[in-house]
Parts: structure tokens; sequence; C-alpha cells
């Protein structure tokens, strides 16, 4: 994945990219960097970003209403321009153990929306039998869970930090705190940190890392 931040600057300094990614201290034809793009090709590899969500709830994300937000931000970060829904993974994209009625489609883990003690019971009970989704999907814990968004190959990764911390901002409710990680942001918010220490406002730059990236962990 490149991070490529490019800010539009006074005349006398033109325009300035930065590379923030690991491969930008590599040469583009050092075999290394050659091997990895091509394995990247072949399976579909993208840098993933990570929304962590964690609930304040006694039963940890096991209720309806982390349920249900998770839910509801699996599917606007899947609706998300230039995202590929099937790059989007949480516990509301996983299949569980149950059929669609009359059909042999596999119910996704969070459907139909699980309102009720026994519902969300049933969850932590098929979590525990799948074990695949503990400690990766869902804390050890039950206190937290989260969301994986690809970021496509030439992304613009502040952008796409920018988009996905609005999304968050317009679903916080209050008892679950949100918190926005993965190689993706770490190389956004440098290029930010890097062009902000050169001395570009924010008026350019459209963002800042200076008490807004409250969000990034």
């Amino acid at each position: 994945m490149t991070g490529v931040q490019t800010c539009a600057l006074p005349i006398w300094v033109g325009w300035l990219k930065l590379r923030t990614d690991g491969q930008a201290l590599l040469s583009p034809s050092a075999p290394e960097v050659i091997y990895d793009e091509a394995i990247r090709r072949q399976f579909g590899i993208e840098d993933q970003l990570v929304v962590l969500v964690q609930s304040s709830h006694p039963d940890g994300v096991f209720n309806p209403g982390t349920v249900q937000l998770v839910r509801d931000l699996t599917a606007e970060f899947a609706r998300m321009p230039g995202i590929k829904a099937d790059s989007v993974m949480s516990l509301a994209t996983e299949p569980g153990f149950r059929f669609r009625l009359g059909t042999y489609d596999v119910h996704p883990l969070l459907e139909p929306a699980l309102t009720n003690k026994a519902a969300l019971e049933q969850l932590r009970d098929d979590l525990r039998r799948i074990e695949l989704y503990t400690g990766t999907l869902v804390s050890t814990d039950g206190k937290c869970t989260v969301i994986l968004i690809g970021t496509p190959s030439g992304a613009d990764h502040v952008r796409l930090y920018q988009k996905v911390s609005e999304v968050i901002a317009a679903r916080r409710s209050g008892r679950e705190e949100i918190a926005v990680t993965g190689a993706p942001v770490a190389e956004a918010l440098l290029g930010i940190h890097m062009l902000e220490d050169l001395g570009i406002p924010k008026a350019l730059l459209g963002t800042s890392t200076r008490g807004g990236a409250d969000q990034a962990r």
C-alpha cells in the first residue's frame, strides 16, 4: 500500500508529495517490493483500517445497542465511495449456523436484528463454538469488537480517515468508545503531521492532527 499525501503549496514551493508508507524506503525494483506487490495482486490483499468498538455495557458488546451499531457502521462503511463492499468485515458480515427461512442461505451472525437477551446469548454461544472470531473480531472478554475496512491501492488515506471519522461521529451514542487505527491511519496522520511541521496551514490541508484526531489510537 502506498500512502501518498499531496498538497498545493505557495508557487515558490510547487507541489509537495510525501510517501509515508514503509515501501518508500525501498527501491521499486527491489525483489522484496516486487514480490509483495505480486502477492497483493494475486490474492487481493489490502491494508486494513481498523474500527474498534468498546462497550461499557455489563454484557460487553452482547447488547442490542452495540450489536445494532456494528450493523449500521458496517453497512455505511461498505457503501463508502472507493471501498469494495466485500472488503469490509465484521460480526455483521460473517455467517452463523442458521439458514434463511425456506432457503439454503446462511444468516450472518447479526441477522435478523438481535433485540433480546436470548438472541444475544445465542450469539455469544455461536462465537464460542466457531472459535475463529474470538480474539480477532471480538475480544476474549467480550467487551470489544472490530470492523475491518480494506483500503484499495492508491486510496487517499487522509480522505478515507476523514470519511470514516464522519460516519462514526454521526453514530456515536455515548455508551461505546470508538477508535480508528491501522497502517492507513498511521500513514495519513504521519503525513499530515509532517506537513504541519513544515508550516502548512490547516486551511490547505483540510484537517489537523492537533486537537482533532482524538479518535485515532
